[in-house]
């Protein structure tokens, strides 16, 4: 087994033991989605991304809409909102 499928199986443990310890049914749906994309990457033949349904609905900005999941962390305001859309909603509200 190659070290990157060792490293995809050890990963879709831990996850799956953070999906048991979870009580809130979105984090619960979010970890599902990650196991599943962790699941379908692991076929190395496919080399599209595949990306689930309640994966995407959480990765979306609660002002625009718009998917932030390929956003970086240090463009994220509040949760997995855009860091513009933020500050333009707050500009807004001062003004």
């Amino acid at each position: 087994m190659s070290e990157i499928l060792k490293e995809i199986k050890k990963l879709r443990k831990e996850v799956k033991e953070v999906k048991n310890i979870l009580t809130d049914e979105t984090s619960r749906e979010y970890v599902k989605a990650l196991i599943d994309n962790v699941s379908a990457g692991s076929d190395m033949s496919n080399t599209n991304e595949v990306l689930s349904k309640e994966y995407l609905e959480y990765w979306t900005c609660d002002h625009c809409g718009k998917h932030t999941h390929e956003v970086d962390y240090d463009y994220l305001g509040n949760g997995t909102n855009h860091l513009g859309c933020e500050l333009k909603l707050e500009m807004g509200e001062k003004n």
